[in-house]
């Protein structure tokens, strides 16, 4: 088995047309099927169901295209490590931000290639909570700063990056009990609280740890 049937084998998963794939490969679609077929009788088992042209994966395409991402990420994780240990860190850190992040995101982007001048940042920016964890799992992200519910946490990394501090602001006129007492329960039912830095279990080509961390007290500008 090598890297390169699996490079082809996620290429055909995510554009679910062979052309396209070798394309996004760099090779003939001769050479993308012949490699997606030897691997399939190396693992002696069918990934993709064929007709004319591309129709699906297969259940077990379905499960091993999963496998085949992370050993991938796991490759770029090691080629970044080497070239870290040799000339320190290089290679694209893939960020990605919620809509309310990405005032902030400068700061922390701004001391991280302070730090690692070879190093890149790649930002997208304003994607939704919802696509953001699904592109962390499928390790299209290799970190997010965002806000996440208590159930999404489960198969990532929680890296606290800063804190944020909302105030209720009034006009001065306004005055009085109920008016003060209606403030207080808008105050409390802030949904967003805080913002944290979310990178993947295993991250894709940059250790997202590196990332710094705001000093304890500080607020974001």
């Amino acid at each position: 088995m090598l890297f390169r049937q699996l490079e082809y084998f996620v290429a055909v998963a995510r554009e679910r047309h062979f052309a396209r794939a070798a394309e996004a490969c760099y090779v003939s679609q001769p050479a993308l099927s012949a490699a997606i077929a030897r691997l399939e009788r190396e693992l002696n088992v069918t990934l993709i169901n064929r007709g004319h042209n591309y129709e699906s994966l297969t259940p077990e395409g379905e499960r091993l295209v999963v496998w085949a991402k992370r050993i991938l990420a796991e490759q770029d994780a090691f080629k970044a490590e080497v070239a870290a240990v040799q000339s320190g860190i290089t290679g694209t850190l893939r960020l990605g931000t919620e809509p309310t992040a990405s005032t902030t995101v400068a700061l922390p982007v701004a001391a991280f290639c302070a730090a690692h001048p070879l190093a890149k940042v790649q930002v997208r920016s304003r994607l939704s909570t919802k696509e953001l964890h699904r592109q962390l799992c499928e390790f299209e992200l290799d970190a997010a700063i965002a806000h996440f519910a208590p159930d999404d946490r489960e198969s990532l990394q929680m890296v606290p990056l800063y804190e944020e501090r909302y105030m209720v602001l009034r006009p001065v006129h306004l005055r009085g009990r109920r008016h003060a007492r209606a403030l207080h329960r808008r105050r409390h039912r802030s949904p967003l609280t805080h913002r944290r830095l979310l990178p993947p279990r295993r991250t894709g080509r940059l250790p997202a740890r590196l990332l710094p961390r705001r000093p304890a007290g500080s607020d974001p500008p």
